[in-house]
């Protein structure tokens, strides 16, 4: 147990010596940057206004990031796991003396070191955003009313509603040899029930805007962000929704599937 634990730590620690300074790399530092960025100009622009409520800011933010987190993922865990198809890496993997399983947990616990990363600093970006504008223009700032903890609950309620695109996506990397194929699944997953639901409300055959919402949660790459429909307009939210729970553990069945079908791999 002590020597597979040991050889568990050393494959998270090479994956992530191994994604430093990659292209996945990036994406986890562009992931934040661009959300945070694109909701400051927001804001910025409503100076003017006489009433302002900070947290409206997080309302704002929490939406943006939860649109751009499922392509973040895809894109992320496709780059990773793309890495092992070049140069026969694939073989040298099925060929070193591990239990197959073990790698291929190890290796999906360091991709999602990089996601716990980019959680982590959109938070701190959103606070640096926001200390700018209190000393620029004090109204943009923290103020008295800012929920620090609802900035927190908002986000760790995002990451959680993705909880079965990061094993799914894993599992499409680690299978499909060419990089394009995962990154185009996961994002036709993605854009396609905005794409359908969008043809059916010009038809005339969906005109409710709570059915458009409850529709894009029964796909787990479009339940993200149907947070921006709905997640945000009761600010006593529950962080784990029912749904949400049933995705957590559609993604424990997903991520066993996936080292099941690791171990069956072929070496040759």
């Amino acid at each position: 147990m002590k020597s597979h634990f040991q050889s568990f730590i050393r494959i998270v620690t090479a994956e992530i010596i191994k994604l430093k300074g990659t292209f996945a790399f990036w994406l986890t530092f562009l992931y934040p940057l661009g959300s945070v960025l694109l909701v400051s100009l927001i804001w910025y622009s409503q100076r003017n206004n006489k009433n302002i409520n900070p947290n409206q800011f997080i309302s704002n933010l929490s939406n943006a990031a939860s649109f751009f987190l499922p392509f973040f993922i895809v894109l992320l865990i496709s780059v990773a796991c793309n890495t092992e198809h070049k140069s026969a890496m694939m073989k040298h993997i099925l060929a070193l003396p591990i239990p197959r399983p073990l790698f291929y947990f190890g290796k999906f616990a360091g991709i999602m070191v990089f996601i716990a990363l980019a959680f982590v600093l959109t938070l701190i970006l959103a606070y640096c955003s926001l200390l700018l504008f209190g000393m620029v223009l004090p109204k943009l700032g923290f103020g008295s009313n800012f929920d620090h903890v609802l900035l927190f609950r908002a986000f760790f309620r995002v990451y959680l509603a993705a909880s079965a695109i990061y094993p799914i996506q894993y599992w499409l990397g680690m299978r499909l040899k060419n990089l394009t194929l995962p990154v185009a699944i996961g994002s036709t997953l993605i854009i396609l029930p905005i794409a359908i639901l969008i043809v059916l409300g010009i038809a005339g055959l969906m005109n409710n805007s709570n059915n458009f919402t409850q529709s894009l949660t029964y796909n787990p790459y479009s339940y993200p962000y149907s947070a921006a429909f709905s997640m945000m307009q009761n600010a006593d939210f529950i962080i784990f929704p029912t749904l949400t729970l049933v995705y957590i553990l559609i993604s424990f069945l997903a991520l066993a599937f996936g080292a099941w079908d690791f171990s069956r791999k072929n070496a040759g």
